[in-house]
């Protein structure tokens, strides 16, 4: 019995293969519709004259296929009602992607036959569907299509110059080419302008536009995620000044917010945060007053009993003297003490603040003492001697930390000059004929050469100012070049001396050490 069933017709697959493009338009049925949609995919910019057209474009892209490119360009044309767009070479084109395919390319026609059956017309429609060959390659444009910039037009200008100097550049227009001129950049760089929301300011800055915006179709995962150590918490902004906001955002609203806009903000903060050990750095400049108290984040520190006992002695002397240098400071201390300090750096922060420039610029100031608004701060101000001696093998360990990089002799001689109960040496002050290598910066009142105290301990209208600068302090010009020359002179020819002397102890010690090894090759000759 023969089989009742119907088999699929068979069809035999043709040898030529077809490149398919999904257009990112409207394309027609008509010629015109297709050769607009294909000259778009010409590389030329400039439409007409035989340049970008259909022939150009399908050449184009079979020059990028046998090369095996991946992308095309698409130049889509002005949109209706711009006939002719002067802007269009600031938009950029559409990319498609050229990827292999698998389909098919059918043709179907479509046949309506009708007969006339007396009064009635029968209508019946013959669809034929024709194998033309495979799909080897698709080309598509799936990419978002990048921003266009459309430039301010000039006001009274039909013609923005840069387009004005592109045609003449494409029609090669060499008359045009050297009458063109550079327009005189505006100094309005903002204008204002009406916006559904008011008024704002717009940027006027005539800048060069880049050659691409933003190709990218789906935003990064950058995979953000908050520190594990951080919290919400609620902390006050203040909108005094720019020490009080630092201070709100810290998290501590000790700060004065009497009459001022307060507003509750909810931020993360970090809890392990690395807390700030240094002294609050004030400005030579700053018109506020000076800080009574140390940072909040510092005051509630858990502190031993050792940190009380240091806490209290640097007060001690801070009471004596309002303003120390950090080296004449550590020199009141044993060398012990001297070396847990250093260690332990928010104890400086705890009982002063200091200046961040100006006559007084690295000091240690009591809390509370402003010294620019008291005359006898003057000889509390610091002088510091350039031309220091040349840099020295360095050592390693505690003595570099107490001492700093120091000769072999000078190392000694600091050794030397230590008290037997444990007292750093007094390396800040300046007799006149003592000079340590590490120190050269001192304080006036530290400065005990008699030379010097004449000019230190001036009085009068010509020498001292009504109010302190940032440069000389309460001094007049002359009288502080005076002081400067002065130690200058004395302080290098004694560490020159100092140095010399360094080198000679140097030398001997190294000549006695290759005589002794001398001596001793000399018994081991047989």
């Amino acid at each position: 019995m023969a089989d009742a069933r119907q088999s699929a017709p068979l069809w035999t697959m043709p040898a030529s293969s077809f490149v398919t493009i999904e257009y990112p338009g409207i394309v027609g049925t008509s010629e015109s519709s297709l050769e607009k949609a294909l000259s778009t995919l010409s590389p030329y910019v400039k439409p007409g004259a035989g340049m970008s057209s259909a022939p150009s474009a399908l050449a184009h892209l079979a020059h990028i296929l046998s090369l095996g490119g991946k992308l095309v360009e698409c130049r889509l044309a002005p949109l209706p009602g711009q006939a002719g767009d002067q802007m269009q070479m600031f938009r950029h084109p559409l990319l498609g992607d050229v990827v292999p395919g698998n389909g098919l390319v059918l043709r179907i026609r479509r046949r309506v036959l009708q007969r006339r059956m007396g009064e009635c017309l029968e209508t019946r429609k013959v669809y034929t569907v024709e194998l033309l060959g495979p799909i080897s390659t698709t080309i598509r444009f799936r990419r978002m299509a990048d921003f266009a910039f459309r430039p301010t037009m000039p006001a009274g200008a039909s013609e923005h110059p840069t387009l004005a100097l592109h045609r003449a550049l494409a029609d090669l227009d060499v008359d045009a080419m050297r009458a063109y001129r550079f327009s005189t950049d505006a100094q309005e760089y903002q204008v204002e302008e009406d916006t559904a929301d008011g008024k704002c300011m717009r940027s006027n800055l005539a800048m060069i536009p880049p050659p691409l915006f933003s190709r990218m179709e789906l935003p990064f995962a950058y995979g953000y995620r908050q520190n594990p150590a951080s919290s919400l918490q609620t902390v006050p902004y203040v909108t005094t000044s720019k020490r009080s906001r630092r201070t709100a955002r810290k998290g501590s609203g000790d700060a004065d917010t009497s009459g001022a806009d307060q507003r509750i903000l909810t931020r993360y903060l970090n809890r392990s945060r690395w807390r700030n050990m240094a002294p609050i750095a004030l400005k030579y400049s700053e018109q506020a007053g000076a800080p009574t108290a140390p940072e909040s984040s510092l005051a509630v520190m858990p502190l031993s009993e050792r940190h009380e006992a240091l806490l209290t002695q640097l007060r001690g002397h801070l009471d004596e003297r309002p303003v120390w240098s950090r080296l004449s400071l550590m020199n009141q201390l044993t060398v012990s003490d001297a070396r847990f300090v250093a260690q332990a750096k928010e104890l400086f922060a705890l009982v002063a603040y200091t200046f961040a420039d100006g006559p007084w610029r690295d000091t240690l100031v009591r809390f509370g003492y402003d010294p620019r608004v008291h005359v006898e701060s003057r000889f509390l101000q610091r002088i510091h001697l350039r031309g220091k001696a040349p840099r020295t093998p360095t050592t390693r360990g505690v003595f570099k930390t107490e001492y700093g990089d120091v000769s072999h002799a000078g190392r000694a001689a600091l050794q030397k000059g230590a008290s037997p109960d444990g007292m750093r040496p007094s390396t800040h002050i300046f007799d006149g004929k003592h000079v340590s290598i590490s120190a050269s910066t001192f304080q006036l009142c530290d400065i005990t050469d008699p030379t010097l105290a004449p000019l230190i301990h001036v009085d009068g209208p010509g020498s001292l100012r009504e109010v302190p600068n940032a440069t000389t302090g309460w001094y007049a010009d002359s009288a502080w070049d005076a002081i400067r020359s002065t130690i200058s002179h004395r302080f290098h020819a004694l560490l020159k001396d100092e140095l010399n002397a360094d080198n000679d102890s140097t030398w001997d010690r190294a000549d006695a050490e290759s005589s002794a090894h001398e001596s001793e090759d000399d018994e081991d000759v047989p």
